[in-house]
């Protein structure tokens, strides 16, 4: 707990130390079950701890009962997580030249984002739902197989092909809605 030395007092730390023993596992668990990624549920539970040090949130915290501590702490740590995971979406969505084969001939992604700006296409990705947007994902950035995409959502490789024609469907029909809006202004 390498925060600790950004505490004050023995009585900060002591309660900083009990406040992470006793609430640490089930914001991970928040923060997890938002993110889906062990690592980024971890440091984004750190990060609230750090941030509530940082920002002399201690005071305050102290007088809260245990009800109100940990609805803070929940809400808190699920802020965190949204940021983070908005975050990464956003990230991905800048390294948009990686939605492009790289063989010769054109991928189905680049038939489809053809003649698109690449803010429409940023604009669009975040307008995807969840489960389509992690579907384009996985196969466009982060180059998965029918196989393997179909093998780690557990699903056969013909539903998985129905669902990134779904999803690929849904993304056009976001930016072709974006562009008719740029149209008319």
């Amino acid at each position: 707990m390498l925060y600790l030395m950004a505490v004050d007092t023995p009585e900060e730390e002591a309660f900083i130390t009990k406040l992470y023993s006793e609430y640490e596992q089930m914001m991970y668990k928040v923060a997890f079950n938002i993110l889906n990624n062990k690592y980024d549920a971890e440091d984004t539970v750190h990060e609230v701890f750090l941030n509530i040090i940082r920002q002399d949130r201690l005071v305050n915290l102290k007088k809260l009962q245990t009800s109100g501590l940990k609805a803070y702490l929940i809400i808190t740590v699920k802020n965190a997580a949204y940021k983070c995971y908005n975050s990464h979406r956003n990230r991905i969505a800048e390294n948009i030249d990686d939605l492009y084969s790289l063989e010769g001939g054109a991928s189905a992604e680049e038939e489809l984002f053809s003649g698109y700006e690449a803010e429409n296409l940023h604009k669009a990705l975040n307008k995807l739902l969840p489960s389509d947007y992690d579907l384009l994902f996985l196969s466009a950035v982060m180059g998965y197989s029918i196989s393997q995409m179909a093998e780690r959502l557990e699903i056969s490789e013909n539903a998985l092909r129905q669902r990134m024609f779904r999803a690929r469907q849904r993304l056009k029909k976001i930016m072709n809605e974006e562009e008719t809006v740029n149209d008319r202004r």
